[in-house]
């Protein structure tokens, strides 16, 4: 939210530096994220001053050039080489001083110099209007007023309005500080200072009343207010306005429109000014849409209403969804001469379903969402129509309309004095609590035997208790102002419970990938439809997504990966390593179904660039041997199928292109509650190194191509449980002479016996019993 240090200035009794804004708001919770300079005309005219022509003569060189002599109020005059056609003795000109940067309507920026031109030395210049952003004129320099002082600064001259504007981070909960005035009262009650409110004049209301007012629904609309204001002459809001509004990211349309956002920005209370002429049937409803009704809004868009969203509608239908958009229908242009304006409060739930339903985000629903101050509507009407009228005239024509059935109650709320020394550690004294709650808008009620009687003020939604208005004291008081023990008491966490003993296991295996050279990483379940099949029936599709990057829960987590891979990508990081324990979602028999998953990705090379080894791109056997001190590490086999593994491999094409991955990339992904399920309870032990030698014997096994080398791992293992140690693949072959359907493997088998040397006759008994389960079950040719 951006807020106008000038117009803070305003509203409070006494200046206050910029920089000690800044402070008092962050310390009080309202941070702000940045300061910038912001100028009507660029540069700010900063450096520019009035002098006056003192003399004036043809440069001796150039007959298009004249040398002057300008009073700019220094200790002697500037020798100025200019070049325009109009300048003279006596004039009052604006001059460009040395080192002043000078920012034209037309061109770059240009920093003035001492120099000599064609000779003769020019400490300056005579300005035109477009040579310093004024105008696009340029027919000679600008010519002043005879009586202008010389030496004033331009910019307390020209139209020019230079502000400091505050970018503050406005949480959920800080409603009543979406305004100038709501943020200013916070640094009043920190400096206990007065603040200086805007006038508000009530209007005088006429009798008749053009149109009929129906508010069906008094729990979205608490309180709706409206009045006609008539006879208008609509135009270009004055400077100082669009200036304003310009500071503050907001484009200037016409005078209506353009004081009804100032009056939002300064009290907070969004307003909406309908062009009366444009309704029909002298009729307003405030009520629930119809479902697949129509409306085009502000912004262009025709728009399906579903039915839930509060509306506001005339005799022929929708002219706004309430507190977020107007319809284009009943727009303000500079056509409108007269108006109806409308103050209400929505209730700030059907205000943020409604933007949310149709992704839009409005400075007004921004407000109402917070909850805006119920008091504050015909204050703000009666301000936003009298300033129109200040500019473009016109009259009341209509009763002040204020429809508040059930007015909303201010919470009653006691504040002990013990509770907010047992909450803040320090003891605030009395009279330092009740400055800051009643600068704050709280009602004191009554004070004694240590408790505060106070009414909170409707501005402020989120306090409905007593540890709310500790905060508020805690927050303006000051967190600096609290002093630590010299002891500290701590509480100490529960023993770990068997949930805990999950989270040891997912622990286990973060350190253990995070050894390798991986880093976790966390993504959004939120993601794109695109990355999944559209017509997936078990696909869990947002009603209201926040956007279309969002619109789908990830039935995978591959595709974030693979998004993380192409951001580094991008930013020259070529080799990615990441692991994420996340969840996945689909819909299974008309149920939700979450299922835990560890998404393991490997992108580029195994390893950096170095001089001692060739890089190497990853490949599925790199992911592979990561996933089996995985399965070593919790004491399964092998992570396959039967042990949950969903995915092993390189991503298919169309997804990889979809995410913009160029690298190399391989991933694993498993369904981590049926892998956890089969993790060994035992943990690990302890075992001698080997005594004896471990024999290794190579098989070539000719195949079929369907064969497999988990096969021939998986049937060795079963043939030889005790003896064989680990089965490796060194050589592949295709080709001649082998047939097209055939394939070789040569494979190395590793045979440890712990209790004594393995004599030959042992280790061929071993080998021709692997030997004839390859034969039986795979139909296998031994190459010798």
């Amino acid at each position: 939210m951006h807020i106008s240090y000038k117009t803070l200035l305003s509203l409070l009794a006494r200046p206050v530096s910029i920089g000690e804004v800044s402070e008092v708001l962050t310390n009080c919770g309202l941070e702000v994220e940045g300061v910038t300079s912001y100028s009507s005309i660029k540069g700010g005219l900063e450096g520019l001053i009035v002098g006056e022509v003192i003399s004036c003569v043809k440069h001796p060189d150039a007959d298009r050039l004249s040398v002057t002599q300008v009073e700019v109020g220094l200790d002697a005059p500037l020798s100025i080489v200019c070049g325009a056609p109009n300048v003279a003795q006596g004039q009052k000109v604006i001059v460009a001083t040395v080192n002043t940067t000078l920012y034209p309507l037309n061109g770059e920026p240009f920093v003035i110099k001492k120099a000599k031109i064609r000779g003769v030395p020019s400490e300056g210049m005579i300005c035109a209007e477009d040579e310093i952003g004024l105008s696009n004129d340029h027919d000679g320099i600008m010519i002043l007023p005879q009586d202008t002082p010389v030496g004033t600064p331009a910019a307390d001259l020209l139209p020019v309005f230079n502000d400091q504007i505050l970018e503050i981070g406005l949480t959920a909960n800080r409603g009543d500080a979406a305004s100038h005035i709501g943020v200013a009262r916070d640094i009043a009650a920190c400096l206990s200072i007065d603040m200086v409110l805007p006038s508000i004049q009530p209007l005088v209301a006429h009798t008749e009343s053009p149109f009929q007012i129906s508010v069906e629904s008094t729990i979205d609309c608490p309180r709706y207010a409206g009045i006609v204001v008539d006879e208008i002459k609509n135009q270009a809001s004055p400077q100082w306005l669009q200036s304003f509004l310009m500071s503050l990211g907001l484009t200037p349309k016409n005078a209506i429109v353009d004081c009804t956002n100032y009056t939002m920005l300064l009290l907070g209370q969004p307003l909406h000014a309908f062009d009366a002429n444009k309704l029909k049937g002298n009729q307003i409803f405030v009520q629930k849409a119809t479902a697949n009704t129509m409306l085009k809004t502000l912004d262009g868009m025709e728009r399906k209403l579903i039915g839930e969203e509060l509306i506001i509608a005339d005799a022929s239908g929708p002219i706004a969804l309430a507190g977020v958009l107007g319809g284009e229908q009943s727009a303000v242009d500079l056509h409108t001469s007269r108006i109806f304006l409308e103050s209400a409060y929505f209730d700030p739930g059907i205000i943020r379903k409604t933007a949310k339903q149709h992704t839009i985000n409005t400075d007004a629903s921004f407000r109402f969402e917070r909850a805006t101050d119920p008091e504050m509507c015909l204050k703000a009407m009666h301000f936003a129509a009298a300033l129109i009228v200040s500019i473009c005239g016109g009259k009341v024509a209509s009763v002040i309309y204020d429809n508040y059935p059930s007015p909303l109650e201010p919470k009653n709320i006691d504040l002990r004095e013990s509770e907010v020394k047992r909450i803040c550690g320090v003891s605030i004294p009395a009279e330092a609590i009740k400055n800051i709650v009643s600068r704050l808008g709280f009602d004191v009620l009554s004070h004694q035997n240590g408790v505060f009687k106070l009414r909170a003020p409707l501005s402020k939604s989120d306090v409905t208790r007593e540890i709310d208005v500790i905060e508020e004291v805690l927050r303006v008081y000051g967190f600096n102002e609290l002093h630590l023990d010299d002891v500290l008491k701590m509480t100490m966490p529960k023993p770990i419970t068997p949930a805990g003993e999950a989270l040891k296991l997912k622990r286990k295996v973060s350190l253990f990938l995070r050894s390798q050279g991986f880093h976790e990483m966390q993504s959004n379940p939120m993601t794109k439809e695109v990355y999944f099949a559209t017509d997936d029936a078990s696909a869990i599709r947002l009603l209201n997504p926040l956007s279309n990057e969002m619109s789908v829960m990830r039935q995978s987590m591959i595709p974030n990966a693979l998004e993380v891979v192409a951001y580094n990508q991008k930013r020259k990081n070529n080799n990615v390593k990441v692991f994420e324990f996340g969840k996945t979602y689909e819909l299974k028999d008309d149920k939700f179904v979450e299922t835990p998953v560890l998404c393991i990705t490997a992108a580029g090379s195994t390893h950096g660039e170095t001089w001692e080894a060739k890089q190497k791109e990853v490949d599925v056997f790199f992911i592979k041997n990561i996933l089996n001190g995985v399965a070593q590490l919790l004491g399964v086999p092998v992570v396959d199928a039967d042990n949950g593994l969903l995915f092993l491999g390189t991503p298919s094409g169309k997804l990889i292109k979809q995410t913009d991955c160029k690298l190399p990339v391989v991933c694993a992904e498993i369904d981590w509650k049926k892998l956890a399920k089969k993790a060994s309870k035992k943990g690990f032990k302890l075992q001698e190194l080997p005594k004896y030698p471990t024999v290794k014997r190579d098989l070539s096994l000719v195949l079929p191509k369907s064969i497999t080398f988990s096969q021939i791992e998986e049937i060795a293992f079963k043939a030889e449980r005790k003896l064989l140690q680990h089965v490796q693949v060194f050589d592949t072959y295709e080709g001649k002479p082998l047939t097209e359907d055939q394939k070789s493997y040569s494979v190395a088998f590793y045979l440890y016996d712990n209790t004594k040397t393995m004599g030959e006759s042992q280790i061929d008994g071993v080998m021709q019993k692997l030997i004839t389960q390859f034969e039986t079950q795979l139909n296998a040719v031994i190459r010798k």
